[in-house]
């Protein structure tokens, strides 16, 4: 009977645990679109419906103004960042109102995560408090550094107006590579695993100052790529908070944002960002380093 107890006590305990955290107080999470050179008014969705699947974690949408909207819309246009824990950014578009911007970087500095998703790491050139918190962004090679890692595992600085500059080739399949397994994020990941069929940026360029490279993945020559390890995810400290960008998720027919390796970095990102811990085990269906998996 004493042994029956305690595995029910150690089951319930489990099922706690992979509940993150509790159920009563969950992650909030704002995601915001309403401008994009992709097709955000799928991925913004998509996205939500992702963490609406999961129960310690409270999604909203709140969209900007449409691009060339009127100043009185965007006066109306009033989202209050410090009610939630992360901010999710599908947004690649025009300049936000100075009180915004204002707003945004007091968020993070007092201790606010932000995911930036893909394009939304092309946006707002020469604000310089989000370059310096994203580290590197879609910029032209003389605006400042690059990074990538060697064939020996070594991070490589590429100097402004050096070396490749940004873009990207075809879209397929790449195979990720996990550069820091020590981080909950990635923790548990097989060390290689396959994408699916995604544009994989290269040569971003900005200060890369404090960039902390989660994931690589191998930019083959023969898609157009660079033939070097490019940064897909990496985290970025910015006073009391911290930026996580994910150059995935270009929107297509989705196919990427059905990849359980994309989702199961959406779920983790916005629990390690919102509580510096993860929960979140990796499912049995997780990408191996031959195969791709889709959860659509």
């Amino acid at each position: 009977m004493k042994r029956q107890i305690a595995l029910a006590l150690a089951t319930a305990l489990f099922v706690l645990t992979l509940a993150g955290p509790a159920a009563a107080d969950p992650i909030r999470v704002m995601i915001i679109g309403g401008q994009n050179n992709h097709n955000w008014q799928r991925s913004t969705p998509y996205m939500k419906s992702l963490l609406d699947r999961v129960s310690h974690i409270e999604a909203t949408v709140n969209n900007s103004p449409p691009r060339g909207a009127e100043p009185a819309e965007w006066d109306a246009w009033q989202p209050v960042f410090r009610n939630y824990d992360v901010l999710l950014l599908d947004y690649n578009g025009e300049a936000w109102p100075e009180r915004l911007q204002n707003a945004f970087v007091d968020f993070v500095r007092d201790g606010g995560g932000v995911i930036v998703i893909h394009a939304a790491n092309n946006s707002w050139p020469g604000w310089k408090e989000f370059e310096q918190m994203v580290g590197l962004l879609w910029r032209s090679p003389n605006y400042g550094w690059s990074l990538y890692v060697d064939d020996q595992g070594r991070v490589v600085r590429e100097a402004p107006g050096e070396g490749r500059g940004m873009g990207h080739g075809s879209q397929y399949d790449w195979e990720m590579t996990v550069r820091d397994s020590q981080h909950p994020i990635t923790a548990d990941m097989p060390r290689n695993w396959m994408h699916k069929h995604d544009e994989l940026y290269h040569g971003q360029r900005g200060p890369a100052e404090n960039v902390q490279i989660l994931l690589t993945a191998y930019s083959r020559p023969d898609r157009g790529g660079t033939g070097k390890h490019e940064p897909i995810v990496w985290w970025v400290p910015y006073g009391e908070g911290k930026v996580l960008t994910n150059v995935m998720g270009h929107v297509g027919e989705l196919g990427c944002m059905h990849c359980v390796g994309f989702q199961t970095l959406l779920y983790r990102s916005c629990e390690w960002l919102a509580t510096g811990e993860v929960t979140t085990p990796l499912p049995d269906n997780f990408p191996t380093a031959d195969a791709t998996s889709l959860e659509p």
